[in-house]
């Protein structure tokens, strides 16, 4: 008597633990029975299934018999802990379930604590970062194909697959308004597959209705097609019971190219996570139909500027040397990041990345002004010393030298005054990058100004491949270029040098290196008094 009435006390006690714990406990005998559980933190089971001694499968599997495979009786014959998940037939949710065995003085297994923890919030969790992963991948590899120059109708079609596997819709398709008001699919998955479906929309006089996005200009999620009135009379929706879709711009309110769109049979509410990646897909085409756009548009203004004076010339140099597209396209992603990224290291990287961009386009934009000018006495010439000049230049390309482990040897002479422009730091960086470019690794680049009497001759020496002289009397002509093995270029850079160095009144020419390998790119500038008056 005296040890049952200690059993009872100890059971007790274990109750009075057990009840303190947040997590489900239930205390199993070697009959599946459960003799102790803390229930305050069960509700899903009811009153009567508590009471007593019940077996475990029934009540909290809410079955008949044993399950199979049952964790339980493995435990008890092995006697080695289970962990495991399940979804909680009592309540729908996630559970993480671990089954601890308890041992007799013999090392036999007497009972097992099966403990079960709520999981279903850091699921969901864990789901939503699988997912915005998957977007954030999906938009990045669009995004890398869009700026290594994919044909569009090639983006398109890898858009709509790519939307449609990432967000797990069964339809996904790109429209673009037509001349006659109408919109034409030019892009989709799900929709093309039916012959059917694809005949069908061709006699319906509805299609816009689908694309309203096209009108209201700002991203939306729809759900049950019967309560929203712009669905209505959509054959193809009724007909295929989509009853949940979204659809997002591509382009500019003002100016659209069209829109994305996406729609599915099952009753689903579109996250603002998956809008945001609809919109960020969007974004990615709107670039790539402008780049296209601007391309064709850099193609035709070429054939204009062939008849066109010289400094309309230069002005189509410079923008074909440095990409004036591209450079955009990299401007809005790089802001697109910095507005994403959270990693700091990432972070410098891309604002590195961005502040260079930005300079890249502000001397095309600088360009762009300077075409407009009808004569040379428009150019704005002011008395200015070279060395500071040449400082900024090597600034600027300071990190490509790194990267090679170049060198520099550059000790400026102060009071080297001529009249310069704006445009003569370009002379330079172009003269440097064209060194550092055919320079080997580690070498060593050395820049000199002499003083010849009545000019300064500024030398950009390199131990490069060096040039022979079949190549010297062309390679400052436009898209020419010397013979330099795997190295790319437009043959735009030094013919760029030389106009501007001619606008200075002055020379540029380039001479053998005579420490051996490599050449030495000169140009020589008038001084600030032997200049003759403009």
């Amino acid at each position: 008597m005296k040890n049952e009435n200690e059993k009872d006390f100890q059971l007790e006690m274990l109750r009075r633990v057990l009840e303190s714990v947040q997590d489900h406990i239930s205390v199993i005998d070697r009959n599946m029975r459960i003799i102790v559980s803390n229930w305050n933190h069960c509700d899903s089971v009811s009153a009567r299934d508590k009471q007593g001694y019940p077996y475990c499968y029934s009540c909290l599997m809410k079955r008949a018999t044993p399950c199979e495979p049952c964790y339980m009786l493995e435990v008890l014959t092995t006697g080695k802990c289970r962990k495991y998940e399940i979804e909680d037939p009592l309540d729908g949710r996630i559970k993480s379930v671990e089954l601890s065995p308890v041992f007799e003085e013999g090392h036999n297994v007497a009972m097992v604590v099966r403990h079960t923890k709520d999981i279903s919030e850091r699921k969901h969790v864990e789901s939503v970062l699988r997912m915005r992963e998957s977007q954030h991948a999906a938009v990045a590899k669009l995004g890398q194909e869009g700026l290594s120059g994919e044909k569009l109708d090639s983006l398109m079609k890898e858009a709509v697959r790519l939307v449609a596997k990432t967000l797990d819709v069964e339809y996904c398709r790109i429209t673009q308004q037509g001349k006659d008001g109408n919109d034409v699919m030019i892009a989709g998955v799900g929709w093309e597959e039916d012959k059917e479906v694809r005949n069908r929309q061709a006699e319906d006089d509805s299609r816009n209705i689908l694309c309203y996005t096209l009108y209201a200009g700002e991203p939306a999620a729809v759900m049950d097609r019967e309560t929203r009135d712009r669905f209505s009379g959509y054959s193809l929706l009724r007909e295929h019971w989509l009853v949940s879709g979204m659809d997002v711009l591509i382009g500019c309110r003002d100016r659209p190219f069209g829109t994305l769109s996406v729609h599915t049979g099952q009753s689903r509410v579109f996250t603002e996570d998956d809008i945001h990646f609809m919109q960020s897909v969007a974004n990615v085409l709107a670039e790539s139909v402008n780049r296209r756009e601007n391309e064709e548009n850099l193609h035709r203004y070429a054939k204009e500027l062939e008849s066109s004076t010289e400094l309309k010339v230069l002005f189509t140099d410079i923008l074909t040397h440095d990409l004036l597209n591209p450079a955009n396209v990299v401007r809005g992603f790089t802001e697109e990041l910095l507005i994403q990224e959270d990693d700091e290291d990432k972070i410098k990287l891309l604002e590195k990345v961005h502040r260079n961009n930005e300079k890249l386009i502000e001397m095309m934009e600088s360009a762009a002004k300077f075409i407009k000018l009808e004569s040379i006495a428009d150019i704005n010439f002011e008395e200015q010393d070279i060395a500071p000049i040449i400082e900024r230049a090597v600034r600027a390309v300071r990190d490509d030298m790194d990267k090679k482990g170049i060198s520099l040897v550059f000790n400026p002479v102060c009071n080297c005054t001529v009249k310069a422009s704006p445009l003569l730091e370009e002379v330079f960086i172009n003269l440097l990058s064209n060194a550092i470019k055919y320079s080997p690794e580690k070498e060593r680049i050395i820049i000199s100004i002499q003083d010849l009497g009545d000019e300064y001759r500024i030398q950009v020496t390199d131990f490069g491949p060096g040039i022979s002289n079949r190549d010297k009397p062309r390679i400052f002509e436009r898209f020419k270029r010397a013979d330099k093995g795997s190295v790319k270029g437009s043959g735009l850079g030094l013919a760029i040098v030389k106009r501007i160095v001619d606008l200075h009144m002055g020379k540029a020419g380039v001479d053998d290196n005579p420490l051996g390998r490599g050449s030495i790119f000169w140009v020589a500038l008038k001084k600030q008094n032997d200049l003759p008056e403009r």
